[in-house]
């Protein structure tokens, strides 16, 4: 009876490290993987768009394709890419701007801090427990 019960607790805890990585697949990722995971889809729009460029040239020359549809899928996919690029613009910015925002908060917490004791301290005033 006790082999049976350690068996089934052992295959309920192997089945839930199978489906953990499933179960984190489903929800919505944190900051940085997120962003990783939207620069990845703005980088694979930009080049969907670019290729389609290429390939609508492509067909012009070889005569699949008349003037008019020409400029009109041409627009449409230099807009697409262009989105594209704001897109990507827009991550790097808040890249930098959380960057920024931390090595700020970094310094604030530094200039807090005590150099002799390393105790807490009001900015520009003297620590409180050793006098520094």
């Amino acid at each position: 009876m006790v082999a049976v019960i350690l068996v089934v607790l052992l295959l309920g805890l192997a089945l839930a490290y199978v489906l953990t990585p499933l179960r984190r697949a489903g929800g919505e990722p944190a900051g940085p993987d997120r962003r990783g995971q939207a620069e990845d889809d703005a980088e694979d729009k930009k080049s969907s768009a670019l290729t389609a460029l290429v390939d609508i040239e492509d067909e012009r020359e070889v005569g699949k394709l008349s003037a008019a549809d020409f400029e009109l899928l041409r627009r449409e996919y230099e807009a697409e890419a262009m989105a594209a690029l704001r897109e990507l613009d827009d991550i790097h910015f808040t890249l930098r701007t959380d960057e920024a925002l931390e090595a700020e908060i970094a310094a604030v917490r530094a200039g807090l801090e005590c150099p002799s004791c390393g105790g807490a301290r009001p900015p520009g005033e003297p620590c409180p427990r050793c006098g520094a």
